[in-house]
Protein backbone atom coordinates (compact mmCIF):
# COMPACT_ATOMS: atom_id res chain seq x y z
CA UNK A 1 0.00 0.00 0.00
CA UNK A 2 1.37 3.67 -1.30
CA UNK A 3 1.56 6.78 0.63
CA UNK A 4 -1.27 7.84 -1.58
CA UNK A 5 -3.69 4.93 -0.67
CA UNK A 6 -2.93 5.42 2.74
CA UNK A 7 -3.75 9.28 2.82
CA UNK A 8 -6.88 8.34 1.30
CA UNK A 9 -7.86 5.93 3.64
CA UNK A 10 -7.06 7.90 6.57
CA UNK A 11 -8.88 10.45 4.95
CA UNK A 12 -12.34 8.41 4.39
CA UNK A 13 -12.04 7.29 7.70
CA UNK A 14 -11.65 10.88 9.11
CA UNK A 15 -14.64 11.48 7.22
CA UNK A 16 -16.87 8.91 8.37
CA UNK A 17 -15.85 9.96 11.75
CA UNK A 18 -17.60 13.41 11.31
CA UNK A 19 -21.09 12.29 9.65
CA UNK A 20 -20.95 9.51 12.68
CA UNK A 21 -20.72 11.75 15.83
CA UNK A 22 -23.18 14.54 13.96
CA UNK A 23 -25.55 11.18 13.79
CA UNK A 24 -24.63 10.99 17.47
CA UNK A 25 -25.32 14.44 18.06
CA UNK A 26 -29.37 14.15 16.52
CA UNK A 27 -30.38 10.61 18.34
CA UNK A 28 -28.59 12.21 21.81
CA UNK A 29 -31.21 15.04 20.74
CA UNK A 30 -34.25 13.33 19.85
CA UNK A 31 -33.62 10.93 23.82
CA UNK A 32 -33.00 14.16 26.01
CA UNK A 33 -36.54 15.51 24.29
CA UNK A 34 -38.13 12.60 25.40
CA UNK A 35 -36.42 12.39 28.97
CA UNK A 36 -38.54 15.39 29.33
CA UNK A 37 -42.16 13.70 28.80
CA UNK A 38 -42.64 12.23 32.57
CA UNK A 39 -45.40 12.48 35.35
CA UNK A 40 -44.18 14.16 38.27
CA UNK A 41 -43.61 11.97 41.33
CA UNK A 42 -46.68 10.75 44.53
CA UNK A 43 -48.72 9.54 41.71
CA UNK A 44 -48.90 6.06 43.36
CA UNK A 45 -51.68 6.64 45.88
CA UNK A 46 -53.26 10.03 44.25
CA UNK A 47 -56.94 9.79 43.41
CA UNK A 48 -58.30 9.46 39.94
CA UNK A 49 -58.82 13.26 39.35
CA UNK A 50 -55.19 13.92 39.85
CA UNK A 51 -53.79 11.47 37.75
CA UNK A 52 -56.18 12.72 34.94
CA UNK A 53 -55.27 16.14 35.61
CA UNK A 54 -51.46 15.16 35.49
CA UNK A 55 -52.16 13.37 32.45
CA UNK A 56 -53.77 16.52 30.65
CA UNK A 57 -50.68 18.42 31.74
CA UNK A 58 -48.57 16.16 30.05
CA UNK A 59 -50.39 16.60 26.27
CA UNK A 60 -48.35 19.87 25.51
CA UNK A 61 -45.10 18.58 26.10
CA UNK A 62 -46.52 15.38 23.74
CA UNK A 63 -47.21 18.06 21.12
CA UNK A 64 -43.99 19.72 21.53
CA UNK A 65 -41.99 16.34 21.38
CA UNK A 66 -44.05 15.12 18.08
CA UNK A 67 -43.56 18.42 16.52
CA UNK A 68 -39.84 18.41 17.67
CA UNK A 69 -39.26 15.36 16.23
CA UNK A 70 -40.40 15.43 13.14
CA UNK A 71 -38.61 18.37 12.50
CA UNK A 72 -35.22 17.44 13.53
CA UNK A 73 -36.16 14.19 11.46
CA UNK A 74 -36.36 15.79 8.29
CA UNK A 75 -33.42 17.99 9.13
CA UNK A 76 -31.59 14.56 9.87
CA UNK A 77 -32.17 13.21 6.84
CA UNK A 78 -31.11 16.41 4.39
CA UNK A 79 -27.92 16.14 6.55
CA UNK A 80 -27.64 12.57 5.48
CA UNK A 81 -28.49 13.41 1.76
CA UNK A 82 -26.20 16.05 2.00
CA UNK A 83 -23.30 14.41 2.75
CA UNK A 84 -23.73 11.25 1.26
CA UNK A 85 -22.12 13.31 -1.94
CA UNK A 86 -18.95 13.71 -0.03
CA UNK A 87 -15.47 12.42 -0.51
CA UNK A 88 -13.63 14.93 1.05
CA UNK A 89 -13.62 17.96 3.93
CA UNK A 90 -11.99 20.70 4.69
CA UNK A 91 -11.89 22.48 8.55
CA UNK A 92 -14.28 24.92 7.10
CA UNK A 93 -16.95 22.44 6.85
CA UNK A 94 -16.43 20.86 10.01
CA UNK A 95 -17.07 24.61 11.50
CA UNK A 96 -20.00 25.02 9.78
CA UNK A 97 -21.34 21.34 10.52
CA UNK A 98 -20.23 22.04 13.98
CA UNK A 99 -22.34 25.31 13.91
CA UNK A 100 -25.33 23.58 12.45
CA UNK A 101 -25.11 20.94 15.74
CA UNK A 102 -24.88 23.75 17.89
CA UNK A 103 -28.67 24.88 16.88
CA UNK A 104 -29.87 21.25 16.89
CA UNK A 105 -28.73 20.31 20.50
CA UNK A 106 -30.77 23.52 21.38
CA UNK A 107 -33.94 22.19 20.35
CA UNK A 108 -34.71 20.51 23.91
CA UNK A 109 -34.19 23.71 25.54
CA UNK A 110 -36.50 25.57 22.74
CA UNK A 111 -39.38 23.05 23.69
CA UNK A 112 -39.03 22.83 27.54
CA UNK A 113 -39.76 26.84 27.00
CA UNK A 114 -42.33 26.36 24.49
CA UNK A 115 -44.36 23.92 25.89
CA UNK A 116 -44.21 25.36 29.70
CA UNK A 117 -44.35 28.87 28.98
CA UNK A 118 -46.52 29.50 25.55
CA UNK A 119 -49.51 31.61 26.16
CA UNK A 120 -51.13 34.40 24.38
CA UNK A 121 -49.49 36.90 26.63
CA UNK A 122 -46.07 35.23 26.83
CA UNK A 123 -45.07 34.76 22.98
CA UNK A 124 -41.16 34.71 23.98
CA UNK A 125 -41.13 30.79 24.47
CA UNK A 126 -42.63 30.44 20.70
CA UNK A 127 -39.89 33.31 19.49
CA UNK A 128 -36.74 31.26 21.07
CA UNK A 129 -37.87 28.13 19.56
CA UNK A 130 -38.65 29.36 16.25
CA UNK A 131 -35.08 31.35 16.36
CA UNK A 132 -33.52 27.64 16.72
CA UNK A 133 -35.22 26.48 13.97
CA UNK A 134 -34.36 29.00 11.98
CA UNK A 135 -31.07 29.04 12.60
CA UNK A 136 -30.67 25.88 12.10
CA UNK A 137 -32.38 25.87 8.77
CA UNK A 138 -29.80 28.94 8.37
CA UNK A 139 -26.67 26.95 8.79
CA UNK A 140 -27.82 23.37 6.99
CA UNK A 141 -28.24 26.22 4.09
CA UNK A 142 -24.89 27.78 4.49
CA UNK A 143 -23.22 23.89 4.54
CA UNK A 144 -25.24 23.44 1.23
CA UNK A 145 -23.90 26.62 -0.45
CA UNK A 146 -20.28 25.65 0.63
CA UNK A 147 -20.84 22.15 -1.20
CA UNK A 148 -22.23 24.05 -4.46
CA UNK A 149 -19.04 26.34 -4.49
CA UNK A 150 -16.52 23.84 -3.35
CA UNK A 151 -18.49 20.53 -5.27
CA UNK A 152 -14.78 19.92 -7.57
CA UNK A 153 -13.01 19.19 -4.49
CA UNK A 154 -15.74 17.91 -2.25
CA UNK A 155 -17.69 15.73 -3.55
CA UNK A 156 -18.77 12.74 -5.68
CA UNK A 157 -20.36 14.17 -9.60
CA UNK A 158 -20.31 17.61 -8.68
CA UNK A 159 -21.30 18.77 -11.89
CA UNK A 160 -24.52 17.35 -10.36
CA UNK A 161 -24.37 18.53 -6.80
CA UNK A 162 -26.52 21.57 -7.37
CA UNK A 163 -29.46 19.88 -8.88
CA UNK A 164 -28.99 16.97 -5.99
CA UNK A 165 -28.89 19.60 -3.31
CA UNK A 166 -32.00 21.66 -4.87
CA UNK A 167 -30.13 24.29 -4.33
CA UNK A 168 -31.38 26.90 -6.39
CA UNK A 169 -34.81 26.42 -4.54
CA UNK A 170 -32.59 26.57 -1.08
CA UNK A 171 -30.32 29.62 -1.61
CA UNK A 172 -33.42 31.96 -0.88
CA UNK A 173 -33.01 30.65 3.23
CA UNK A 174 -29.93 32.70 3.29
CA UNK A 175 -31.55 35.68 3.29
CA UNK A 176 -35.09 34.90 4.11
CA UNK A 177 -34.39 33.95 7.59
CA UNK A 178 -32.18 36.47 8.58
CA UNK A 179 -35.02 39.25 7.47
CA UNK A 180 -37.59 36.96 9.60
CA UNK A 181 -35.71 36.93 12.99
CA UNK A 182 -35.48 41.01 12.77
CA UNK A 183 -38.97 41.14 11.55
CA UNK A 184 -39.58 39.09 14.63
CA UNK A 185 -37.33 40.95 17.11
CA UNK A 186 -39.08 44.21 15.86
CA UNK A 187 -42.48 42.73 16.51
CA UNK A 188 -41.66 41.44 19.66
CA UNK A 189 -40.16 44.86 20.35
CA UNK A 190 -43.34 47.23 19.28
CA UNK A 191 -45.83 44.46 21.05
CA UNK A 192 -46.91 43.37 17.53
CA UNK A 193 -50.57 41.08 17.97
CA UNK A 194 -49.86 37.96 17.32
CA UNK A 195 -51.64 36.72 14.53
CA UNK A 196 -49.55 39.48 12.52
CA UNK A 197 -46.60 36.85 13.31
CA UNK A 198 -48.79 33.93 12.01
CA UNK A 199 -49.32 35.61 8.76
CA UNK A 200 -45.89 36.80 8.36
CA UNK A 201 -44.56 33.06 9.12
CA UNK A 202 -47.18 31.51 7.08
CA UNK A 203 -46.63 33.75 4.19
CA UNK A 204 -43.22 32.39 4.39
CA UNK A 205 -43.31 29.22 4.63
CA UNK A 206 -45.94 29.27 1.30
CA UNK A 207 -43.74 31.35 -0.48
CA UNK A 208 -40.41 28.78 0.49
CA UNK A 209 -43.33 25.59 -0.87
CA UNK A 210 -44.00 27.10 -4.07
CA UNK A 211 -40.36 27.47 -4.87
CA UNK A 212 -39.33 24.00 -3.90
CA UNK A 213 -42.52 23.08 -6.20
CA UNK A 214 -41.84 25.30 -9.11
CA UNK A 215 -38.04 23.94 -8.84
CA UNK A 216 -39.12 20.21 -9.08
CA UNK A 217 -41.49 21.32 -11.88
CA UNK A 218 -39.09 22.54 -14.08
CA UNK A 219 -37.53 18.69 -14.36
CA UNK A 220 -34.32 19.50 -12.09
CA UNK A 221 -34.94 16.51 -10.05
CA UNK A 222 -32.08 13.98 -8.21
CA UNK A 223 -31.63 11.53 -10.74
CA UNK A 224 -32.29 8.41 -8.17
CA UNK A 225 -35.71 8.02 -5.79
CA UNK A 226 -34.82 10.41 -2.12
CA UNK A 227 -34.78 6.52 -0.26
CA UNK A 228 -31.93 5.41 -2.88
CA UNK A 229 -30.20 8.77 -2.32
CA UNK A 230 -30.53 8.60 1.28
CA UNK A 231 -29.36 5.24 2.08
CA UNK A 232 -27.22 4.17 -0.73
CA UNK A 233 -23.62 2.85 0.04
CA UNK A 234 -20.53 5.09 -0.18
CA UNK A 235 -18.76 2.53 -1.11
CA UNK A 236 -20.78 2.42 -4.12
CA UNK A 237 -20.47 5.81 -4.84
CA UNK A 238 -16.68 5.18 -5.16
CA UNK A 239 -16.72 2.50 -6.72
CA UNK A 240 -18.61 4.44 -9.70
CA UNK A 241 -16.25 7.44 -9.39
CA UNK A 242 -13.51 5.35 -9.72
CA UNK A 243 -15.04 3.69 -12.66
CA UNK A 244 -16.12 6.88 -14.47
CA UNK A 245 -12.71 8.21 -13.91
CA UNK A 246 -10.69 5.53 -16.11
Amino acid sequence: MDVKEKEEIKREFQLERMILFSDAVFAIIITIMVLEIKLPEGLRHASEARVTEAFLDLIPKLGGYAISFGIVAVFWANHLEMFSYLKDYTKKLIALNMGFLFFISLFPFGVSLLTGTLSALNPYGFFVYFSIVLMALFMQSAIRRYLVINAPALCFKPAEIEQNLEWKAQRANLISVPILLVFAIVGLTAGFEPYIFLYAFSLWGFSVAFMRRKYRNQGQKPNMPLIARLFRSRKALIKKEVESSE
